[in-house]
């Protein structure tokens, strides 16, 4: 039996991940998905700082803008968000609240004077940024006329050839089970008869109710270098080291008819924690043509990000009476833990910005390519499942060219501005997984500005939409849950010049 535990758990990427557009491919959507990130004015202005300098947040954006700073400066960014997810199961909808706090920006540049009469300035910047938010809390219930969760693992169970003597000798003697269907057969949720693995209650209708709660971020860590050489040409350079945090709890329940013969209801949850670490090279330029217009350019690798999953399920049963399961009335899996290596799509932007007259305020445009299509996930000891990632990736997703534009606006000491993002998404059939096509996200900003410090106030709004299946099956008939979510974000940026 420790040979059959060793071959299943090393089957664990074919089985871990039973919800379908839950595999490790589906999830580089969440994490490298654009979004409005960096300072209070640069989420103000839609992120459009590729032509344009003299912000912290073009660190990550486009380095070339660090040289345009004159003198040091730190400053900190605090990100309130406000998110409100509806989602519908089997036609009945259900609202969730949610309002996390976190730190959007943090950094700090030194600004040192040239060498040489050509290079004008040469600036360092060390900046924290936070990529992506996973927050999100969303409940969903139905009355599922048709099937169980039970249904899913019965036909893994009958896939494996196993019989329950064979799984509960390996259960008692590690204490848990190495898979889903197996820990459903000893959580109660499963009986054998004549050979096959059967539901323990077919009962209908069964109403199914959810909560899956996501935290988390995407940040990263820029060291950067700008130079300005003779106020026309900047050019610049960063290195990105990203940490990626990802967790996502799940309790699904059922609840049987009161004609039900063997169960009253039974269990099954989930939890899912994916931590990563990488690194990634970000060059650009920015060149003014005269004292009205800028263009720049910018491009950035692939981050190539070591990930570890891990990965553990729950089950069991409210039995009518204790002869209405095999063995017992819960069990669980072993903690699935799983390494790979994920390559994130190469990024690139070129922009022009185009100054108003008497200095009243600037405008930005730009367009940001995203390689997505040329993502990747590899595993050191799995290589039939990297290529499968990699062939669903090929599959899945495409390349897409997403739009930013922003105005700054100024009067004394005081700012206004506004901004948009235009983000295609780039799941290549997203009707299929019941998911928005595109995304705008809007912005305005308020700041003001003097000598010794700033302050700058944004809000942002988006719209996202999403799906997730609890559980599915080879017919293909189950059903999803689509989740819309609604999110405004506040942003406040302080800052002083050192």
């Amino acid at each position: 039996m420790k040979k059959l535990t060793i071959i299943l758990m090393t089957a664990w990427a074919s089985s871990a991940y039973a919800q379908g557009t839950d595999e490790p491919f589906f999830h580089l959507r969440k994490f490298y998905g654009a979004s409005n990130i960096g300072t209070g004015r640069s989420q103000a202005m839609g992120g459009a700082f590729t032509a344009l300098g003299g912000d912290q947040s073009n660190a990550y954006i486009n380095p070339a803008g660090i040289g345009f700073y004159n003198r040091s400066e730190f400053s900190g960014t605090l990100s309130f968000a406000g998110n409100s997810t509806k989602a519908n199961y089997i036609g009945t909808e259900t609202k969730t609240n949610r309002s996390p706090l976190d730190i959007g920006h943090m950094g700090v540049i030194f600004s040192r004077d040239g060498i040489g009469s050509r290079v004008k300035k040469s600036n360092f910047a060390i900046t924290y940024s936070n990529l992506n938010n996973f927050n999100n809390t969303y409940q969903f219930s139905g009355s599922n006329p048709d099937h169980s969760i039970s249904d899913s693992f019965s036909e893994l169970a009958n896939g494996s050839g196993l019989t329950p003597s064979q799984i509960k000798e390996d259960y008692d003697k590690y204490n848990n089970a190495p898979d889903g269907y197996s820990m459903a057969v000893m959580g109660g949720l499963l009986y054998y008869e004549n050979g096959k693995y059967f539901v323990n209650e077919d009962a209908l209708p069964i109403e199914q109710t959810g909560t899956v709660k996501e935290s988390g971020n995407l940040g990263q860590l820029s060291l950067a270098y700008g130079a300005n050489f003779d106020d026309k040409t900047y050019l610049g350079a960063s290195l990105g080291i990203q940490s990626l945090r990802f967790d996502r709890s799940t309790a699904y329940n059922e609840f049987f008819p009161s004609n039900a013969i063997h169960l009253r209801s039974q269990y099954y949850d989930n939890e899912l924690s994916i931590t990563g670490t990488g690194f990634n090279l970000t060059v650009g330029i920015i060149q003014r043509l005269n004292d009205q217009f800028n263009i720049g350019a910018s491009i950035s690798t692939p981050t190539f990000l070591w990930v570890r999953d891990s990965f553990i399920q729950y089950a069991g049963v409210n039995a009518v009476n204790p002869g209405s399961v095999m063995y017992y009335n819960n069990a669980q899996t072993a903690v699935d833990e799983f390494t790979y290596r994920i390559t994130s799509p190469l990024k690139a932007s070129a922009g022009v910005s185009a100054y108003l007259p008497k200095k009243v305020g600037v405008i930005s445009v730009e367009a940001e390519y995203r390689g997505y299509s040329r993502m990747g996930i590899k595993a050191k000891d799995a290589g039939t499942w990297s290529d499968a990632q990699d062939g669903l990736i090929q599959d899945e997703y495409k390349d897409v060219v997403n739009l930013k534009a922003g105005i700054e606006l100024r009067h004394g000491i005081g700012r206004l501005r506004g901004g948009f993002n235009y983000i295609q998404d780039p799941l290549r059939y997203a009707s299929d997984y019941n998911v928005k096509k595109n995304n705008i996200i809007s912005s305005i900003g308020l700041g003001i500005r003097n000598n010794t410090f700033f302050a700058d106030l944004t809000y942002s709004r988006s719209v996202n939409t999403g799906a997730y299946n609890p559980y599915v099956l080879d017919a293909g008939d189950h059903y999803s849950v689509t989740y819309k979510q609604t999110r405004g974000w506040v942003g406040i940026s302080i800052g002083t010049f050192l």
